[in-house]
């Protein structure tokens, strides 16, 4: 796997995939069938939105599905910073350590702006 097929994976399981049970989820969930507190309200809520804002809620659910994963990118290649983390990180794949890191922030947004 090279960094490319790796954020195009990546942007399918992590963006395209959820953002799809979010909306199933969001859409087919009864407030009675929901157990969770946590999902009883964010059902009440996106019940509450006029159903012609409910696309723009769930575009806000995958941009910030988005913004998380391309910070977190940020971070392995170097661009972004968590206090105290003094070395570099490196993120390999296989059994010969194919290095992925380099440019992933920077793959992953290309790969998301295509949709």
């Amino acid at each position: 796997m090279n960094p490319k097929d790796f954020v195009i994976g990546l942007k399918t399981a992590v963006i395209d995939e959820n953002i799809m049970i979010h909306k199933d989820l969001f859409s087919s969930t009864s407030m009675s069938d929901a157990t969770d507190e946590y999902w009883k309200r964010a059902i009440a809520l996106f019940n509450s939105i006029p159903a012609e804002q409910r696309n723009v809620f769930l575009e806000v659910i995958r941009q910030i599905m988005v913004d998380t994963t391309s910070n977190i990118l940020g971070i392995m290649d170097g661009v972004n910073t968590i206090d105290g983390a003094n070395d570099d990180f490196s993120l390999t794949y296989g059994k010969d350590g194919n290095n992925l890191t380099g440019d992933l922030q920077g793959l992953f947004l290309t790969e998301v702006g295509k949709t």
